[in-house]
């Protein structure tokens, strides 16, 4: 019998793509780059990407005021395969009625994470890199 309900389960094993990964992709358009951090652990892919602060244009605050756009943050997960593939989804969230999704796909290939949106506002291409 078994007691309490952690049972040791082996860990997945690791896969090529799994480690930190950093880059930007280049913006278009309307469409602001964008910063994008990932992390693969056994091939479960999490991270996020900001827009940078651009500045203008501008959001009038509550008493008329002019307040600097809030940069977007995406929430990105996903899956990396032992043969490099990865499949990201993305959702992106400043206020409720403001929420995008995205998908982006890819592949690794040694240190270089290539990634593209698929579905979603921009389309943006991106190359990302080992992190130290």
């Amino acid at each position: 019998m078994m007691v309490g309900s952690a049972a040791a389960q082996p860990a997945p094993p690791p896969i090529a793509a799994d480690g930190s990964w950093v880059g930007r992709a280049e913006g278009g358009g309307s469409c602001a780059p964008l910063d994008v951090r990932i992390t693969v652990e056994s091939g479960l892919l999490d991270g996020t990407a900001s827009e940078p602060d651009t500045g203008p244009p501008r959001v009038l605050g509550k008493r008329g005021e002019q307040l600097p756009t809030p940069p977007a943050l995406w929430q990105l997960n996903g899956r990396a395969d032992g043969s490099g593939a990865v499949s990201i989804i993305g959702l992106r969230s400043m206020r409720e009625r403001d929420r995008q999704r995205s998908r982006w796909s890819g592949r690794v290939d040694g240190a270089t994470m290539q990634i593209r949106e698929t579905e979603g506002p921009c389309r943006r291409n991106a190359t990302l890199t080992r992190a130290r």
